[in-house]
C-alpha cells in the first residue's frame, strides 16, 4: 500500500496524539477536584431526602477538599435533577439519585426523557430508607394482620394515602395488597405532606410511609406503626415488628439514594468519589445521624450500586405492570 506523505506524517503522528491524550486525560482525572462539586438534589429544600444528603456532602466536603454544594432541582418525580445532571458540562455535578428517577419513572413513563442505565453512571449508594405502614392513632387497628383481615372481610371498605402516583409510598402498599390478596382503595396526594395530616386525622386508613417523614409523628403518638417493611427491625423503632414477621416476607419497601455521575463522568472521578461517599458514610456523626432517622448506610462500590439498581428495576417494573400503575 503506498501513502501520500502526508497520510504517512498523520499516522505516524496518531499513536503520539493518543499518548498525549490519555495522559492529560488522566492527569485532569488526578488533579480533580479542581473547584466546588455540586449535588442536584431533585426534591425541595427542608425534606428528608434534603436533610440526608446536605449532612452526607458535609463529610465529604473534608474527604475531597472542595466544597460539596447542595443544589435543589425539584419536580417531576425527580427527573428534572436528573436531565440537569445528564446536561451538564462543568465535570463536577453529581446527581443524589433516588429509586423513582431511576428505577419508578423509567417503569411507568411511555416516552421517558432518559434512559438511567445510558445516560448516567453509577458511583454508590449511600441510603436505603425503609418505609412503615402507618395508621392514625385514632385507628381500630393495632397490627397488620387485623387490617389485614379486616380488608379481606370487607372488599373496598379501606383506602390508602400516597404521596402521588408511581411514588415508593405507593408501590409499597400494592406488594402489600398483592400477597395479601387484598384490595385497598389508593388516594393519591400531591406530596407526602398533606397525606400525612389526612392519615393523622383518619380521612384516609394507611399509609406506607418513609421512616423519617413519620418517624416524630409516631413518638408524639399521633401515627401507629404496624410493621416494618424491611427485612430486619430499626433501632429507630424497635418495638416495630417487620413485614417478615408479619407474615409478609416479599413486602419490602422504601427509598433508597445514591450518587450518580453523568455517563461521560471519567472512570477515575467515579473511583474518588465512591472512596469520599463511603469514608462519609463511616463517620460517627453520620452513623449517629442515620441511626436518629431510622435509616441505613449502605457502603459498596459503583458496581455493587449497578448491580443493585438493576435489580430494583426489575423488582418495581413487575409489580408496576401487575398493578397497572399509572402517572399522575
Amino acid at each position: 500500500m503506498i501513502f501520500k506523505q502526508s497520510e504517512k506524517f498523520f499516522f505516524f503522528l496518531l499513536p503520539i496524539s493518543f499518548s498525549l491524550f490519555f495522559s492529560l486525560f488522566c492527569a485532569h482525572a488526578q488533579n480533580w477536584p479542581s473547584k466546588s462539586i455540586r449535588i442536584v438534589v431533585p426534591f425541595a429544600a427542608g425534606g428528608p431526602a434534603d436533610a440526608l444528603a446536605r449532612f452526607i456532602s458535609m463529610k465529604m466536603t473534608s474527604e475531597l477538599g472542595q466544597p460539596v454544594v447542595i443544589d435543589n432541582k425539584a419536580g417531576a418525580g425527580g427527573v428534572l435533577g436528573a436531565m440537569d445532571v445528564i446536561q451538564s458540562t462543568d465535570g463536577h455535578s453529581i446527581l443524589f439519585a433516588s429509586t423513582g428517577a431511576l428505577v419508578i419513572i423509567p417503569a411507568i413513563s411511555l416516552n421517558p426523557n432518559y434512559r438511567p442505565e445510558r445516560d448516567l453512571i453509577a458511583i454508590g449508594q449511600a441510603v436505603n430508607t425503609p418505609s412503615v405502614a402507618v395508621v392514625s392513632a385514632k385507628s381500630r387497628f393495632n397490627k397488620l394482620s387485623e387490617l389485614v383481615s379486616y380488608a379481606k372481610d370487607n372488599p373496598a371498605k379501606l383506602n390508602y394515602a400516597s404521596a402521588g402516583s408511581g411514588t415508593s409510598t405507593q408501590l409499597g402498599t400494592e406488594l402489600l395488597k398483592r400477597d395479601a390478596s387484598i384490595f385497598i382503595t389508593h388516594i393519591p396526594y400531591r406530596g407526602a405532606a398533606p397525606a400525612i395530616t389526612d392519615l393523622i386525622s383518619g380521612t384516609v386508613d394507611l399509609m406506607f410511609a418513609d421512616v423519617p417523614a413519620v418517624i416524630s409523628f409516631i413518638h408524639a403518638g399521633q401515627l401507629k406503626a404496624l410493621a416494618l417493611a424491611a427485612p430486619e427491625r430499626t433501632s429507630a423503632l424497635p418495638e416495630v415488628m417487620t413485614t417478615s414477621e408479619a407474615g409478609y416476607k416479599t413486602v419490602i419497601s422504601g427509598t433508597w439514594y445514591g450518587l450518580m455521575g453523568p455517563a461521560k463522568m471519567p472512570i477515575e472521578v467515579v473511583t474518588k468519589v465512591n472512596a469520599a461517599l463511603n469514608k462519609a458514610l463511616q463517620h460517627p456523626e453520620t452513623t449517629a445521624f442515620f441511626k436518629a432517622q431510622g435509616v441505613q448506610a449502605v457502603i459498596g462500590s459503583p458496581q455493587d450500586f449497578g448491580k443493585f439498581i438493576n435489580t430494583e428495576s426489575i423488582k418495581w417494573g413487575a409489580l408496576i405492570k401487575s398493578a397497572n400503575v399509572k402517572p399522575d
